[in-house]
């Protein structure tokens, strides 16, 4: 069954395109991570998941329901971007409020709320008042918020946000225990190497269109076998190998840093045959000798068409 079901989606606001008609299918069960540069269309792809805006044209159900009907909304959990709170009221009180509105029974309201506290580790915190949180345990309380009346699909915009090292990490593990529950997790970040952690299935949009999406291990095999691969070459004597890859027609580029030589290959296979008679002849061990750029990160930096050694200016 699928969580989600995108097909043809259109948003158009005055004579700017949002969104190109794009199709996503998000199996059940698993974490599904939306990625793409700002001003792509993620954030328009979930408010229109979330029944918040209309299509243009097209059709969105959320497990066959059209999204924002009651019945799709029933099924969500939601934690934006930017969350916004009542300062004065108690995390504890804010956490029963969502109860309530999911329409848990009232028998569970209370030992749920504060088992959610423990989960996000917010234990003891739960009769402070929102306004004397820090920005990181008030985005713990938006994912405790978001999980909270046991939603089938929980939807996290940029969940990792205002958080330490530490923090980031438990809330990636959390996000694992949610799939782990069966249910359905739609993430959508900046910062890739989170994404790559806790999903499955990823989708690539860039100005308002999707460029691939499917299985992550699929995405990357496809990748890496396009065109030229790099690849690093370690052995005991860099500068006797150096000068016959450079002769080699098989290969396009050959760098050194330090120990390591960077090769990019104009055709993988003849590398890959003719590598080890290189070596022999050039009396040369082989210390080590593997692809690189298998990273999401370098995955998507390829498809995006930018270089790979530009870094990314914005993480969150």
């Amino acid at each position: 069954m699928l969580a989600i079901e995108i097909h043809n989606l259109r948003k158009v606001f005055g004579n700017f395109q949002a969104l190109k008609g794009i199709d996503i299918e998000v199996p059940d069960g698993i974490c599904y991570g939306l990625l793409g540069p700002n001003g792509a269309g993620k954030s328009t792809a979930i408010k229109i998941i979330l029944g918040l805006l209309t299509p243009t044209k097209g059709e969105v159900k959320v497990f066959g329901y059209k999204a924002g009907s009651f019945k799709a909304r029933q099924k969500i959990g939601y934690l934006p971007e930017r969350m916004g709170y009542h300062d004065e009221v108690k995390a504890i009180d804010f956490l029963r409020y969502i109860g309530i509105l999911s329409n848990m029974p009232s028998a569970r309201v209370d030992e749920n709320a504060e088992e959610l506290l423990d989960w996000v580790g917010l234990g003891g915190w739960g009769e402070a008042p929102i306004g004397t949180l820090s920005a990181g345990m008030k985005q713990r309380l938006g994912l405790a918020q978001a999980v909270m009346g046991d939603p089938e699909l929980v939807i996290l915009d940029e969940p990792t946000s205002n958080l330490d090292p530490i923090g980031r990490n438990e809330i990636l593990k959390r996000i694992k225990d949610i799939t782990k529950e069966g249910r359905t997790v739609f993430v959508s970040s900046h910062v890739l190497p989170e994404i790559e952690i806790v999903s499955d299935y990823v989708g690539i949009i860039n100005r308002g269109e999707l460029i691939t999406q499917g299985k992550l291990k699929d995405i990357k095999k496809e990748q890496l076998m396009k065109g030229k691969r790099d690849y690093e070459l370690i052995v005991d004597k860099p500068d006797v190998i150096i000068p016959e890859l450079q002769k080699s027609p098989f290969v396009s580029s050959v760098t050194r840093s330090d120990d390591r030589i960077l090769i990019q290959a104009a055709d993988v296979d003849q590398l890959g045959q003719k590598l080890p008679k290189i070596l022999v002849d050039a009396k040369v061990q082989l210390i080590k000798f593997a692809p690189m750029g298998e990273s999401l990160q370098d995955i998507f930096l390829q498809i995006m068409g930018e270089p790979k050694n530009v870094q990314k200016q914005e993480e969150s």
